[in-house]
């Protein structure tokens, strides 16, 4: 198969020229190949490498939300070509038989990359997984016994050569803010699960890899998901610039740059996740770390429920929203509003996240051809009746945007995305 006629992303420049790809593999980048059965004109779309979404779940043994068929499908129409699947499922990845059963069924199942993450507990810290991307802390309760709820447990934890990518919400907060807050009204939930919860969460962490550092015997790399407010970005981004064997990144989602609390009562149960809703000024401050480089990557945390239990009374509905067909749509609509350029982006979704978990996504000859083709100037309106996944529903439902994924190719297969209007 020939890509014919592309504008190729690649070392922050634009290279146009042809893709030759047999076997799944890239053979050849070149202007006017003429060899190959399969031509496919692309009419000067852009190509990068494939997208990794490094934060997703599949809902492994609850197929009635989603499952490695109906999720991989969906992030193969929102143009991404790896996903990294989370282990706070019923029960929980947390051994190495669930770790090892779960991975030979999402290998066989899915029909894009996917990776796993190994569940942290108290009790299983020192399991080493050669296959896990990383190590999964919760510091708020999950599923089971996937959750850190002894503290002091932290620094010996995180005193390992290992990645691990860290939900940062403090336990203590937001048990002393239900004492306050009775869980009436959706803005509740972002009382509850303050802006607080989210710093005190960080700053426990840091002062583990403070003393870690001090240590200096052993050199983990933390990943810090969803940050969601001004303060802890700004916290992370000094300690980066401070520890020296610790290595930090962070993530954040495209619905905290986006959506805020202002819009919480209109959203309902649409508008619930964890970590919640945050102000329009972590919405500013979250897109400035876009621009200035302190946020390292974009991630979906991609988690559906069906529409029954995400319409439900806000005690009862659980967190969560589908994210990954409106991932990219969403960030390329911020290029073409030049908030941020097309190569930033690039580092943000495909770069970066390929060389924090050591995925190998890079768009170049001899490498599997896992990759990306964008219509920038297209614009479309979010609809979630057009989504694969089984949650069919977003809070983005209506929005124009522009900008939109139309192929994705992965190892070598291409399958068209159905985002476009009709």
């Amino acid at each position: 198969m020939i890509l014919k006629n592309c504008r190729i992303v690649t070392n922050n420049q634009i290279v146009e020229g042809d893709i030759l790809i047999e076997d799944g593999v890239i053979k050849e980048i070149k202007k006017d190949i003429k060899n190959g059965d399969t031509k496919v004109d692309l009419k000067n779309k852009i190509v990068i490498g494939g997208i990794i979404d490094a934060h997703v779940h599949f809902r492994y043994n609850n197929v009635k939300k989603e499952g490695f068929i109906s999720g991989s499908e969906a992030a193969i129409n929102g143009g991404i070509t790896y996903v990294i699947d989370m282990p706070n499922d019923n029960p929980p990845i947390t051994t190495k038989e669930r770790f090892y059963k779960k991975y030979r069924e999402g290998k066989e199942k899915s029909k894009v990359n996917i990776e796993f993450n190994y569940g942290v507990t108290e009790n299983n810290y020192l399991d080493k997984i050669e296959e896990a991307k990383s190590y999964k802390i919760f510091m708020v309760e999950s599923v089971g016994d996937l959750f850190i709820s002894d503290y002091s447990k932290l620094r010996d934890i995180l005193n390992q050569d290992k990645i691990f990518t860290i939900h940062a919400e403090h336990k203590d907060v937001i048990e002393e803010n239900k004492k306050r807050y009775p869980l009436n009204s959706w803005i509740d939930h972002c009382r509850i699960r303050d802006k607080r919860s989210e710093v005190e969460g960080i700053k426990e962490i840091l002062r583990c890899l403070e003393e870690i550092e001090k240590l200096g015997n052993k050199k983990p790399h933390i990943h810090f998901c969803h940050i969601s407010t001004k303060e802890g970005l700004d916290l992370i981004k000094k300690a980066k610039e401070r520890f020296k064997n610790v290595k930090i990144t962070l993530e954040v989602t495209p619905h905290h740059l986006y959506l805020n609390m202002d819009m919480a009562e209109e959203l309902k149960g649409l508008g619930k996740f964890n970590p919640p809703l945050r102000t329009k000024e972590d919405n500013r401050a979250l897109m400035r770390g876009l621009i200035e480089g302190s946020v390292d990557i974009v991630a979906t945390d991609h988690a559906p429920h069906t529409y029954e239990e995400k319409s439900r009374d806000v005690r009862e509905c659980p967190s969560g929203i589908p994210g990954v067909e409106t991932f990219l749509p969403l960030m390329l609509n911020l290029v073409n509003k030049g908030m941020i350029s097309l190569f930033r982006l690039v580092d943000l979704i495909s770069n970066k996240p390929g060389r924090i978990f050591h995925i190998d996504n890079r768009l170049k000859e001899g490498k599997t051809a896992n990759l990306t083709v964008i219509d920038l100037k297209r614009e479309i309106t979010i609809k979630g009746e057009r989504f694969k996944s089984k949650s069919k529903f977003t809070p983005f439902e209506g929005w124009r945007v522009k900008g939109v994924p139309i192929y994705t190719l992965v190892n070598g297969t291409l399958y068209e995305t159905s985002l476009v209007d009709l």
